[in-house]
C-alpha cells in the first residue's frame, strides 16, 4: 500500500520544509538574511533622540515572528508534557541584542524545519505511546470516520490553543481529512488522531506568530483579540495562552487597556508569571552563551554542565526573586547580596555547600562585606564576557555601556589587531597594565577610554567569575569609573550602577524592546519618556514596567506591513 504523504515525511521532511518556508516567504516580507546588530555608528551613541520633544508616536509595522527556541520549548512543553533541547533546532537571530525581535527576519533553513518536525512527532509520539495519556490528551473515543464528532471536537480544541485562534471550518474539514484518511490506510483511528495531532503542531500557524491587527474603530490598526492574547501570553508566559486568556480574547475583554491590565495581572499572578522577568534577564543578559563556552580545562576543571547550569539558574533566580518574591526595586539588582546556587556555584562563592548537591539549588546570601555584589558580580555574566582563560574587562565593559548605558560602541575596524600581547616571565603584566598599553594606539584609544574603566572594578575575578587578588602574580587594581564616578572596586561598582538614574532609564528603553519585538526608533521617545516616569514613581518595580508596558498604546497598536 502506498503510504499517504503526512506518512513519508517521517522519512522524507524536504516537501515539508519547502512547503513551510514558501508559507513563511508568502506571509511576510522581512525574511531574509539578518545582521548581530552589535556595530553601532559611533562611539558613545544614544541610540534614538531623546530630546524634551519627541516626534509623536508611530506604531511599527506589523510582524510575523516565528517563536523563539525557548518559546517553542515552552509551548510544546505546556501541551505535551514533554521536553525538547533547544539545542537541536534551528538557532534565533539576535537582531537588536534580543532573539525576539531577530523571530521577525529569522530565516528558518531547510534543515531548521525538518528538526521541529522532529520536535513534534518525538513530543506526539511519547503522548500516542502511553494509551491513558494519549486518551486523556485526545478527551473522546475516535472513530475514524470521515465525520468523526470527537477528532473534528479535539482539532477545534487543540488548534484554538496551537494556533492561537479558531480554526476556520475549511481548516478543520482538511484535518479532519488527514484523520479520516490515515485512520483507513493505516487501520487505526487512533492512528489517525495521532497525524491529524502532527499537522496540526507542524502547521506554519503553530511556528509563527501573527501581529498583522485589523481597523480599529477610529480606523488606525489594533491587534485583534487572539492576537493580543497570543502577545501577552509569549510575553509574560513565554509560551502559549490558556483558555481563560483566549476566552477573553473571544469576548472583547482584550479590547479595552483595563481588560488587558487585568488579564495580565492574573498571567503575572501565575507561577508562570515569573517568566516575564526570568525569560528577559536571560535574553537581556545573554544567558544562552554560556553552555557554549569553552574555557582551559587546566586552568578551570570545575567549569562544566553543572556549574554552567548553575550560572544561568542564578542570574535568572535573582532576577525572579527580587521582582516577585521581595517586591524591590530593579536597581537593587547591581547590589544584592542573594545568590540561587548548589553545590558546583557555592563552592565558587566561597560558601557553605550544606544540603545542597548537583541538581538541589537554594537562595543564599554572600556576606555583606564580602568584595561580591549584584548581578554584575555573578559568575554567569564574568565567565561569558571572558575568553578561556581570562576576564575581559574591554568585553565586560563594551556588555556595560550599552545593556546599563544604552551607549553603543561600534566593532574595531577589520586591520586592527585586538589581541593582547602575552607577558613574558621576566616581565609579567597585568590586564590592566597590557590594556594601557594597547590604548596607545590611536585606533584603539578612544573605544577602549570609554569602555575599560567600567569594568576594571571586576578585574579581581577570573575567567569563570572566580576571585583572585593577584594577576599574573601582581597585585590588581580594581579602580575604574562608571558615568565618570570613580569607583575602587567592584562593590563601589555595584552601589554606583545601583544609584545611576541613566540606568533606569536605560533599562525601560530594553524592557521596551523586548516586549515590542523590534528596536527602538524615534518615534518611541514619547511612549519610553512615559514608561520611564510611571517606572520611577513604582519605585522601579519590574512587575509595574511590565503592565505599564502591556496597557501602552504601543503594544496593541500596529501600522500596515510595508
Amino acid at each position: 500500500m502506498k503510504k499517504p504523504w503526512w506518512h513519508e515525511r517521517r522519512t522524507s521532511r524536504e516537501i515539508a520544509a519547502v512547503c513551510t518556508l514558501a508559507f513563511a516567504a508568502a506571509c511576510t516580507g522581512t525574511l531574509g538574511d539578518s545582521e548581530d546588530g552589535d556595530g553601532p555608528p559611533s562611539v558613545g551613541s544614544d541610540g534614538p533622540s531623546t530630546g524634551s520633544a519627541p516626534p509623536p508616536f508611530q506604531p511599527a509595522a506589523g510582524m510575523l515572528r516565528r517563536l523563539t527556541r525557548t518559546q517553542f520549548r515552552n509551548a510544546v512543553r505546556d501541551v505535551f508534557e514533554v521536553e525538547v533541547d533547544v539545542n537541536k533546532l534551528d538557532s534565533d537571530s539576535w537582531n537588536g541584542n534580543f532573539a525576539v525581535i531577530g523571530a521577525a527576519t529569522v530565516v528558518t533553513s531547510e534543515r531548521g524545519v525538518e528538526q521541529y518536525h522532529t520536535a513534534i512527532e518525538d513530543a506526539v509520539n511519547t503522548v500516542f505511546a502511553d494509551s491513558a495519556r494519549r486518551d486523556r490528551f485526545i478527551g473522546c473515543a475516535p472513530t475514524g470516520a470521515q465525520d468523526d464528532a470527537c477528532v473534528r471536537g479535539f482539532i477545534e480544541t487543540q488548534g484554538l490553543r496551537a494556533w492561537r485562534r479558531p480554526l476556520e471550518a475549511a481548516e478543520v474539514d482538511r484535518l479532519a481529512g488527514v484523520a479520516a484518511t490515515a485512520a483507513t490506510e493505516l487501520g487505526s483511528a487512533i492512528e489517525g488522531a495521532r497525524w491529524a495531532t502532527v499537522a496540526l503542531f507542524t502547521s506554519p500557524n503553530f511556528l509563527y506568530r501573527p501581529e498583522l491587527g485589523a481597523p480599529s474603530a477610529s480606523g488606525s490598526l489594533r491587534l485583534t483579540g487572539y492576537e493580543m492574547a497570543s502577545r501577552l501570553a509569549f510575553l509574560v508566559w513565554n509560551s502559549l495562552p490558556d483558555k481563560e486568556l483566549l476566552d477573553q480574547a473571544k469576548s472583547g475583554v482584550l479590547e479595552t487597556v483595563e481588560g488587558v491590565r487585568e488579564a495580565a495581572t492574573r498571567l503575572l499572578d501565575a507561577p508562570a508569571g515569573r517568566e516575564a522577568v526570568g525569560a528577559f534577564a536571560e535574553e537581556y543578559m545573554r544567558l544562552e552563551r554560556i553552555g557554549t563556552q569553552a574555557k582551559d580545562t587546566e586552568l578551570f576543571p570545575e567549569y562544566g554542565p553543572a556549574l554552567q547550569e548553575a550560572m544561568v539558574r542564578d542570574m535568572r533566580g535573582t532576577w525572579e526573586i527580587l521582582a516577585f518574591d521581595d517586591h524591590a526595586s530593579a536597581l537593587d539588582l547591581f547590589s544584592t547580596t542573594k545568590v540561587v546556587v548548589n553545590t558546583e556555584l557555592a563552592e565558587l562563592y566561597g560558601l557553605d555547600t550544606t544540603g545542597l548537591s548537583s541538581n538541589k539549588f537554594e537562595v543564599r546570601s554572600l556576606p555583606a562585606d564580602g568584595p561580591r555584589l549584584g548581578i554584575l558580580g555573578k559568575a554567569g555574566f564574568l565567565s561569558q564576557f571572558a575568553n578561556q582563560k581570562e576576564g575581559s574587562p574591554t568585553l565586560r565593559g563594551r556588555f556595560m555601556s550599552e545593556a546599563l548605558l544604552c551607549k553603543t560602541i561600534p566593532l574595531p575596524p577589520g586591520d586592527v589587531d585586538i589581541v593582547l600581547d602575552e607577558p613574558t616571565a621576566d616581565m609579567p603584566l597585568t590586564k590592566r597594565q597590557r590594556l594601557e598599553r594597547h590604548r596607545t594606539d590611536p585606533t584603539c584609544a578612544g573605544c577602549h577610554a570609554f569602555m575599560d574603566p567600567l569594568a576594571l572594578p571586576l578585574e579581581n575575578f577570573d575567567a569563570i567569575g572566580r576571585y583572585r587578588t593577584t594577576d599574573h602574580g601582581l597585585p590588581i587594581d580594581p579602580s575604574g569609573s562608571f558615568d565618570k564616578q570613580p569607583v575602587a572596586d567592584a562593590r563601589e561598582l555595584g552601589e554606583a550602577i545601583g544609584s545611576n538614574d541613566k540606568v533606569a532609564q536605560c533599562l525601560v528603553r530594553k524592557f521596551y524592546s523586548y516586549a515590542a519585538g523590534h528596536e527602538e526608533r524615534d518615534v518611541d521617545g514619547s511612549v519610553v519618556n512615559e514608561l520611564s516616569a510611571s517606572f520611577e514613581a513604582s519605585g522601579f518595580q519590574l512587575r509595574e514596567l511590565v503592565l505599564d508596558v502591556v496597557t501602552s498604546k504601543a503594544f496593541s497598536s500596529v501600522a500596515p506591513q510595508r
